[in-house]
């Protein structure tokens, strides 16, 4: 049995969104950081930084999203992803350079305006939104040209760096962040969003 240990974030939208659109079956486990779920014993077991998301499966406990994302492709015969050594690259090469900068720069701008706020009442940090700005003002136009040029962000089937890009793109149309001068980024978006297995994903979450 599949199981998923989340909480209402990006993060954990990325693996269901990717289960979801590899027609997994799946047992979902929503976990309350209120109250302190994700600190407990228990799920220390499943990610030994009190995180989320988890994965349990096979009596094996994983962690990371992007990596849960890759293992769930793995175990569905390699879909969203590929055998062929050059693709299976570029399609990771796409979810580091998502992960580790374009959306790790939308993740401030949903720490700072929305968790911040919401969860400890605190204005958000202005120079931290600036400096998060400059990043994606630099990494965003990259983004948009490759997707004026393909449907995906990897050519025109879906990809595993799609359903880890997405979630972040999402989260952050309640942001300050503005894609104006990006149509294609837009499209994808919308489009993306629509999806039934995306929004089966938001719909396994309390928002």
């Amino acid at each position: 049995m599949l199981k998923i240990y989340g909480a209402s974030t990006f993060n954990a939208t990325k693996v269901l969104f990717t289960a979801e659109e590899l027609g997994l079956q799946y047992e979902y486990d929503h976990l309350d950081f209120a109250k302190g779920d994700h600190k407990s014993a228990e799920h220390l077991k499943r990610h030994p930084l009190g995180k989320v998301p988890a994965l349990e499966h096979n009596g094996n406990y994983l962690f990371e999203s992007a990596s849960l994302c890759r293992y769930l492709a793995n175990i569905s015969n390699k879909q969203l992803y590929s055998e062929e050594p050059v693709k299976a690259a570029k399609i990771d090469q796409m979810i580091d350079l998502v992960c580790h900068h374009a959306g790790k720069w939308l993740a401030v701008y949903f720490y700072q305006e929305v968790v911040m706020m919401k969860y400890y009442q605190k204005e958000a940090d202005e120079k931290a939104i600036a400096e998060a700005k400059g990043f994606l003002d630099q990494q965003l136009p990259y983004l948009d040209k490759v997707l004026a040029q393909s449907k995906f962000l990897c050519g025109d089937d879906i990809s595993i760096a799609d359903t880890v890009a997405l979630p972040y793109f999402h989260a952050c149309l309640i942001t300050s962040v503005k894609l104006d001068a990006y149509p294609a980024i837009q499209r994808w978006i919308e489009e993306g969003v629509s999806r039934p297995a995306f929004q089966k994903a938001l719909a396994a979450m309390p928002q």
